[in-house]
């Protein structure tokens, strides 16, 4: 069998990257101002992250003795079976690029893989032959080992926690790695990304996309498979930079701590970064994570107000430990890029502007603001049904308003976005602050 992973790359001005967001993608569009304009520009050229679960797709397919090619934005000369990742983001160019696909190889197969195509299925099933619901790998190791192609929806099981080093790793040979990078966070290149474990257990995941697809139950893999990746990506690949892509990688201290000795132990000059809860960090653990090559760290603030994130079931972290971390990782040179949603249910504009004050206080090398979206899959979704007015999934980007917020108008909402952003980064503090991280290591 030959197999074809297409990726299907949007013609929109709009930047999509469709491994964030928990595989659903976002579509950043700040505003119509020059500044918010020069901001877009500065994400689009920096941020190109591969899919993780077609890394898994190609080795699984490559182990099982078929033809495997990855292909962006091209129709291949032949293939058996062509397997499209899917977005809420971009899923109306996904699914021309389906029937392009029927039209140009009729004997070919069509699937879908993905976090959008897990949710809702319905919408791509008459444009192909099968859809994945759930994390691929199960159902496509059946199709590899089996030869037989699947019809309608296809249930793949989640691989339990026990089980997920029997995964291949990640076949990145056949992508244009040396196009895969996280600047201005992660530097150094060739630059991948790697999932030591999945799912989350906080109480976020009611709005959160991560585990609408990956499940709020903990799963790792051993910590010397982790390092084996690790050690196949710098022998194999060159590769300088990894980003984890674990929705909480410091769940278990142990464990990652046996993780940073190991790359230390085998003398991996590696720069690397992860997203966490900054209550699951002390400075002792940052320390030894740092000489590992610890230099980035994604975390979630989500609002300046503790009752917006306990009334949008967000367990805050604990004032006075979030500004001491963020303080102690940014004198040790460990960049922090934070996340805010603006329109959780219980803004209000005050408490909005409260959260990008807050923001700039902070002053972390990244500051991130999306709109609340309830994206399909997630109780936020259900619950928000009776509010949503914008039934096009595209718009469910993260910088679109598509349900009507009890407090604020979808006008005020892309005011405050753009407002948020620019005010942020044309700072003669941030600007000097930016140059001095990005100097010293």
């Amino acid at each position: 069998m030959k197999l074809c992973i297409l990726n299907v790359k949007s013609p929109k001005a709009k930047t999509i990257n469709k491994d964030l967001a928990g595989g659903y993608g976002t579509g950043t569009h700040i505003g119509n101002s020059i500044r918010a304009k020069i901001i877009e520009q500065l994400k689009k050229s920096g941020i190109k992250l591969p899919i993780l679960s077609a890394g898994y797709i190609a080795a699984i397919f490559h182990n099982a003795g078929h033809g495997v090619e990855y292909l962006e934005n091209k129709m291949p000369s032949e293939a058996d079976l062509i397997l499209i990742p899917t977005s809420i983001v971009d899923c109306k160019n996904e699914i021309t690029w389906a029937k392009k696909a029927k039209e140009s190889l009729p004997g070919a197969k069509v699937g879908f893989f993905g976090a959008f195509s897990s949710a809702q299925p319905k919408f791509y099933l008459p444009h192909c032959d099968f859809a994945i619901i759930g994390e691929p790998e199960a159902a496509v190791e059946q199709i590899a080992t089996s030869g037989s192609i699947p019809k309608g929806i296809v249930n793949s099981p989640t691989i339990p926690e026990k089980e997920l080093d029997r995964l291949p790793f990640p076949k990145w040979d056949i992508f244009p790695l040396k196009e895969f990078s996280y600047s201005p966070v992660i530097k150094a290149k060739p630059f991948i990304t790697i999932q030591s474990s999945r799912g989350c257990v906080f109480s976020c995941s009611h709005y959160c996309p991560y585990t609408a697809l990956q499940g709020t139950k903990w799963r790792d893999r051993s910590v010397a498979n982790v390092l084996e990746e690790i050690k196949n990506d710098v022998e194999k690949y060159g590769v300088r930079g990894i980003l984890f892509r674990d929705p909480l990688f410091t769940f278990n201290r142990k464990r990652i701590s046996e993780i940073a000795q190991g790359i230390i132990d085998n003398k991996w000059h590696i720069e690397w970064g992860c997203e966490t809860r900054l209550d699951l960090l002390n400075k002792e653990f940052v320390d030894h994570l740092y000489n590992s090559g610890l230099r980035s760290i994604n975390i979630g603030v989500e609002s300046a107000d503790p009752s917006v994130c306990k009334a949008g079931k967000r367990l805050p972290v604990q004032i006075q430990h979030q500004e001491e971390m963020i303080k102690y990782c940014d004198q040790k040179g460990i960049r922090i890029s934070a996340f805010y949603i603006i329109g959780l249910g219980d803004d209000t504009e005050s408490t909005v502007r409260k959260t990008i004050e807050y923001a700039k206080y902070l002053n972390t090398h990244i500051a991130q603001f999306t709109l609340s979206t309830p994206y399909p899959g997630t109780p936020f979704f259900e619950e928000m049904k009776p509010l949503i007015y914008d039934t096009d999934w595209e718009h469910y980007d993260a910088y679109t308003p598509v349900w009507k917020h009890p407090n604020l108008t979808a006008e005020q909402m892309l005011k405050l976005k753009e407002e948020a952003f620019v005010s942020y980064y044309f700072r003669p503090k941030y600007i000097l602050s930016f140059l001095r991280r990005m100097l010293k290591s």
